[in-house]
Order: C-alpha cells, then structure tokens, then sequence
C-alpha cells in the first residue's frame, strides 16, 4: 500500500477542527443568541394561546443562549449535541405547527412565512450544520483502502 502523501497530509493538516474553532463557535453562538432572543419575543404572543407552547417558548429563550454561552466558555461534543438538538428540535416543532393542527394552537397551520419564524429558522438551521460538522469532524476516519490506478 502507498503512503499517504504529503499534500494529503497538508490538506487535512489545513482543515480546521470545528468543534474548536473559534470562529465556528461565535457564529453557533451567535445563532443561539438569535434563536433565543426570536423566541422571547413571541412570548407575549403565544400568552393567550395554548400553555404548553408559551412554556416552550420560554425554555427555548432561556435554554438557547445558554447553550450558546455554554459553546463560548467549554467547547466540546457535549455542547455542540445540545446545541444542535436544541435547535433542530424547535425547527421541527416549527415545521410541525405549521404542517398540522396542534392542541390549542391550530391558527398557525400553513403559515410558513412568519417573519420571526423563518429567521429563526435560518439561524437554527446553520447551528445545526455547524453542530453536524463539529461533531462529525470529531468521528475518526477509517482507514480507507487505496485505489490503484492502472
């Protein structure tokens, strides 16, 4: 078997650990921040409707930003699955209400451009990308058997 090369040493060398990176962990943060901040907004909202919703609401505003917190001061898989479970959770739930009636809370079926919702949408979206690579970039690659060309 070959060995490895060294420019293909060279480009993994050059891939950056994302559950580290502090880039990658300010914009999750930030996105975490959104998502709790769109959240706390709805709140007055979402007080006349169905109770259970206005408690999710409220733990999504608290619970978002501290896992963005949490991101910023302990990197780590831990952090990064919670943040991307938080978060692909409330876009499902989004998804969710939108797709059928819930108890108490049918007036938002087919309201899928919500303002609030499609930007939190958005920024859920990207920690759950971010989330996914951290954690996949984590997972050790096996060895892979070269090809040999002819």
């Amino acid at each position: 078997m070959p060995a490895v090369s060294e420019s293909h040493r060279a480009v993994a060398a050059a891939v950056p650990d994302l559950s580290t990176d502090a880039a990658a962990r300010a914009v999750a943060a930030i996105g975490l921040m959104a998502a709790g901040i769109i959240h706390a907004l709805e709140i007055p909202a979402q007080l006349a409707g169905a109770a259970w919703l206005t408690a999710g609401f409220c733990l999504v505003a608290g619970a978002a930003p501290g896992c963005g917190l949490w991101l910023l001061a302990r990197p780590g898989p831990t952090a990064w699955l919670f943040s991307g479970l938080l978060c692909l959770s409330v876009a499902a739930g989004y998804v969710l209400t939108r797709s059928i009636a819930m108890p108490g809370d049918a007036g938002d079926v087919g309201n899928w451009l919500e303002p609030l919702g499609l930007a939190s949408l958005i920024t859920e979206g990207i920690v759950v990308v971010l989330a996914g690579l951290a954690l996949t970039a984590r997972v050790p690659r096996s060895r892979r058997v070269p090809v040999r060309s002819r």
